[in-house]
Order: C-alpha cells, then sequence, then structure tokens
C-alpha cells in the first residue's frame, strides 16, 4: 500500500522523541553572531560582559556551556553545522567555498520536507544594505561594517584591525539590516513551514560597534586577560609568527583592554538584536511551534595571549562558541555542561523540528543530555582547520587534557584542570610523555575515521595565487598517501 507524503511526514514526526522533540514539523530560526566567543556570555558565567536578553532565552530553554567549534574560521565551521560533518569531511576549509553539491545539508532536508527556506546561509547583501540604507535616508556609507569613515571614531593602534565606533546609527547597521530581512520573512511566512537563517556579523573583526555599545565597557574597568611572558616561545612557530603579523605583539596594556572593551560592546549590541528578533516571535504566538538557536561559527582569542581574532590556535575562548536553544516542550532553565561539538547542531536540530535523522555524519543529538539531565555523548571533542600536509592544525580535547597537533610542526598539551587559561605546554614534558602518546593516538585514529574531501579552492583563489595553489594539492596528495 503507498502512502502519501502527507503520511509520510505524519509518520516521521509521530516517532520523534518525546520530551522536547517535535510531534509535528516546526519552524526553525537559526541565530548564528559570527566570532561570539562562548566564555563572553553572562549565561555562561562571565562577571563582565552583558548579554541579558540571552541569559532570558537561556533560562527559557537550555544552555550548552562547554559546545566547541568543529572549525577555526567561518565558512568551515558553518559547513560543520549544516552538514555534522568534521571540516576535512566536508571540504570547505577556507573562506569563499561553499559545500559541495553532492553533500546533504540542513537546506536540502529542508527543501524536501517544503519549507519556506534559504538555500544556505543568509550572507547580506552590499548593494541591498546600501538600499537598504538610502531608503532610510541614509547615502555616505563607506564600508558595510565600519560606516561612514567621516563619522567614524576610530581609535589608532598598531594592531592590524580597526577599532572604535561605527559611523551609522545602531538602527543602520549591516546586523539591523539583516535583522529586518530576517523579520520580513517571518512575517510573510508564519502561516506557512518555515525556517530561517540569522547571519549577524556580530562581534567579528573589526572592533567596531555602533554607539552607544562602543562606549559601554570603560577599557581601565577590564581586567587584563590571561598571559605569561615567554609563552609563545614555547608554542608552534605558527602562533608566534601570526602575533607578530598581525603586530598584536606591539599593543599595550590599555589598547589591549580598549579592544576588548569593543569587542564586549559588539557582543551586547548583538544581544539586544537577538532580543528584538525573539520578542517579535513572541509577538507573532510562533513560540509554541518554534525551534529557535543561537550559536557562534567560533570564537575569538578576546585578549587571551595578548591575541584576538581566531585561526591560528585551539584556544579556549576561540574554540569555545555560544549554544542556546529554546524547543517546545522542552524543560525550561536547563544546563548542559557535557562537551559537545558544532558536527552535533545538525542532528539535534533534525530531532526537535521532528525531522527524520540524518545518515552518515559525525554528530549525534544532543537531546538525550537534556532529556537525562546529564551525561555525555562524547569521550573526546576533535576540531581541524585547514590543508592537510601544508598548514593543517588539528585538536582533541578531553575534559582533562587538550593536544593539538600542526602539520607544518610542532603541537600542545595543556593541562585544562591546573592551567585553564592554557599558558605552559607541556607537549616536551617527559614527564607528560605517556599522555601526549596517547592522545595522539586517537588523534591519530579519528583522523583516519573518515574520507578527507579532496581540498576545495575557489575560483578567485586559484587565478590569484596557482603556485600556492598546487602546493595545497600537492601537500594533500602527499599527505594522503602517507596515510595509507
Amino acid at each position: 500500500m503507498s502512502i502519501t507524503r502527507r503520511e509520510f511526514l505524519g509518520a516521521a514526526a509521530a516517532s520523534a522523541v518525546a520530551s522536547g522533540a517535535a510531534q509535528g514539523p516546526r519552524n526553525l530560526i537559526f541565530i548564528i553572531a559570527d566570532q561570539h566567543s562562548g566564555l563572553a556570555l553572562g549565561c555562561n558565567g562571565h562577571k563582565v560582559v552583558r548579554t541579558p536578553r540571552l541569559d532570558a532565552f537561556a533560562r527559557s530553554g537550555v544552555t550548552f556551556t562547554h559546545a566547541h567549534t568543529a572549525g577555526l574560521i567561518c565558512s568551515p565551521s558553518r559547513a560543520s553545522l549544516d552538514t555534522g560533518l568534521h571540516v576535512h569531511a566536508h571540504g570547505v576549509r577556507t573562506n569563499g567555498v561553499k559545500l559541495p553539491d553532492q553533500l546533504e545539508s540542513i537546506y536540502k532536508v529542508l527543501e524536501r520536507h517544503d519549507y519556506v527556506a534559504p538555500k544556505e546561509h543568509n550572507h547580506s547583501d552590499r548593494e541591498a544594505y546600501l538600499a537598504w540604507l538610502r531608503t532610510r535616508g541614509v547615502q555616505d556609507v563607506d564600508n558595510p561594517i565600519i560606516g561612514s569613515k567621516s563619522k567614524a571614531k576610530l581609535i589608532p593602534t598598531p594592531y592590524r584591525f580597526e577599532v572604535g565606533q561605527a559611523g551609522v546609527e545602531q538602527n543602520e547597521t549591516l546586523d539591523a539590516f539583516t535583522l529586518d530581512q530576517a523579520i520580513r520573512h517571518i512575517e510573510e511566512n508564519r502561516n506557512r513551514r518555515f525556517a530561517v537563517w540569522v547571519q549577524l556579523h556580530g562581534s567579528h573583526d573589526p572592533y567596531v560597534a555602533a554607539a552607544p555599545w562602543a562606549s559601554m565597557y570603560k577599557p581601565s574597568e577590564l581586567p587584563m586577560p590571561p598571559f605569561r611572558a615567554g609563552e609563545y616561545d614555547q608554542k608552534p612557530a605558527r602562533q608566534k609568527s601570526t602575533w607578530q603579523s598581525q603586530r598584536a605583539d606591539q599593543l599595550s596594556d590599555n589598547q589591549i583592554r580598549t579592544i576588548l572593551a569593543h569587542y564586549y560592546g559588539m557582543i551586547s549590541q548583538t544581544d539586544a538584536l537577538a532580543g528584538k528578533l525573539l520578542d517579535k516571535v513572541s509577538e507573532l504566538g510562533l513560540d509554541d511551534n518554534t525551534v529557535v538557536v543561537y550559536t557562534a561559527d567560533h570564537g575569538d582569542t578576546s585578549g587571551y595571549h595578548r591575541m584576538f581574532t581566531k585561526g591560528f590556535g585551539f584556544y579556549e575562548p576561540a574554540v569555545r562558541v555560544p549554544l542556546l536553544m529554546r524547543v517546545p516542550g522542552m524543560p525550561a532553565g536547563v544546563r548542559v555542561d557535557a562537551d559537545v561539538s558544532g558536527v552535533d547542531v545538525l542532528p539535534t536540530v533534525l530531532e526537535c523540528m521532528g525531522l527524520p535523522a540524518a545518515k552518515n555524519i559525525h554528530g549525534t543529538s544532543l537531546a538525550p543530555l537534556w532529556r537525562n539531565r546529564g551525561g555525555s555523548v562524547h569521550n573526546e571533542i576533535f576540531s581541524g582547520q585547514d590543508y592537510e600536509g601544508v598548514n593543517r592544525l588539528v585538536m582533541i580535547h578531553t575534559p582533562e587534557w587538550k593536544l593539538t597537533r600542526y602539520d607544518e610542526g610542532g603541537g600542545e598539551l595543556y593541562d585544562l584542570q591546573q592551567d585553564p587559561n592554557e599558558l605552559n605546554n607541556l607537549i616536551l614534558s617527559p614527564k607528560h610523555a605517556d599522555i601526549v602518546k596517547k592522545l595522539s593516538k586517537r588523534l591519530s585514529e579519528w583522523d583516519r575515521s573518515f574520507p578527507h574531501a579532496e581540498p576545495m579552492l575557489s575560483r578567485q583563489a586559484e587565478q590569484a595565487d596557482p603556485a600556492r595553489v598546487e602546493r595545497i594539492r600537492e601537500g594533500f596528495r602527499k599527505w594522503k598517501t602517507s596515510q595509507m
């Protein structure tokens, strides 16, 4: 006997797990804020940064206090969120590269189940943003992030990224435009099955916030982030090179606090925008039929080790991300302290939306953690970035230890219980040789446990530096041969 599509979807929804799993396909609002460190969140215990709207949202659902990114920069980590695959399996190793067409993703799942949804993350279109500004009487925006350079109040520092106050009002920022577009999508499709990704620039560099957020935190009142003089001398060469090439080694204490104050201001600005969106969801009466997720693609080093931004090391402020979820029927105010990964987001969302589980992925649904109020789904967390055989770095993280390995040479071992700020690299310590051996073996087993996709490079990269592209491809071929 054949069944209709409607009957099939109804059966799939009815078989979904109770206590937070959907009893019918639900809407999805997925808020992803660039570069928001999971440590810089009030509900995660931060003593300085103010995130009242996200803290309230956390109290209405579940907070994963130890969520980790699967990749260290934007596109790779987002691709892992979208597919449930580790970076080297989906192949998106750098920014500006899209998922291969043959890969299953959340967008394809939603399309098959008749959702009104985008086919990929919404990256705000510059021309659409400028046109939106013109409707508001704003004509002189030079840069989507900084706004009008003549109106911006930038603070000189040696650092490679700008710091200061944006030259637009808070309701004229790129994120305000993104939120406006998301709300319009929700309003237009409130009576249909919809999904929307709210892609906020958030606290991504350059560290430029609109007023009043740019002056919300006083640099002189901020504690200095952890650093130990000479620590880069015992770290992989890539870290010291990045620290120096970005001129972070020239920053004074006051300049570090100044950048940090603006970083926190950007987070508080993002918090207010997220709150505005949550208010609209409630106003439209959608709370009881909508899964809402707030997370980030990756974090920011946040002044730890006298460094900002991401991509050069798996330090906790950079690898930890917020992960807050509200699901109709889920108990409110649940905190999950177990280590979880970005690859777990896709299977969790599908279960909570009442959609069939994804197959052949690396993540697992996190719903049992809040249903059972305890336990874990991983013994270790893994993360990877960049190109095998060239400049790749990979990490294994347990509650007690973190070990990283760089294909270009060097590694790190940190005792997370005794040295949570990761100041003392124990990789060469004879006393810890057995730990290094054990974790290195497990890291290698993980690395070989799934096929590595061929490196994907943008057309622009191939045209700009074909010699580098060939080095990447040759490095991958040699690495793959060495694994046989």
